[in-house]
């Protein structure tokens, strides 16, 4: 028997490389290191993508997208950002809860005051996952 010639000894290394690769890449997953890694990835990929949820505190109103926030006599869903202007639809309570008032208005607002329902707010922030607003003007007071 004859030893291959160049170009079989080629052949004989592309075929152990492409049956070494699998095999070696079946090993790494199946070692504690590269399952710790994994653990890790799949926590930080839960924590990134756990809910926010929309908030009203006393100076701030923060809208999450497609969330509904009533706020006394008024309910606020914002929809998102378009061509650099907000998107948000405002609905009135008392006069028509089931119709929406579509609303929009620059998310640069530099200090102008927005009115919706009954408060004044001004935008602090804005992105198409959120809108953060700094109440102005409280509900019910002047």
């Amino acid at each position: 028997m004859s030893l291959p010639n160049k170009k079989g000894w080629l052949a004989i290394l592309f075929i152990l490389f492409c049956l070494a690769v699998p095999f070696g890449i079946t090993y790494y997953v199946s070692t504690p290191h590269s399952q710790a890694r994994y653990e890790r990835w799949r926590e930080q990929g839960e924590v990134a993508n756990a809910k926010l949820t929309s908030q009203i505190s006393a100076k701030q109103l923060l809208l999450v997208k497609n969330d509904r926030v009533t706020i006394k006599n008024t309910c606020l869903v914002f929809k998102g950002i378009e061509k650099g202007q907000v998107l948000l639809d405002l609905y009135l309570l008392e006069l028509d809860p089931g119709y929406a008032y579509p609303q929009r208005f620059s998310r640069e607002t530099n200090g102008n005051a927005i009115r919706l329902g009954d408060a004044t707010y001004s935008v602090k922030s804005a992105n198409n996952y959120s809108l953060a607003l700094t109440i102005i003007q409280a509900v019910g007071t002047d």
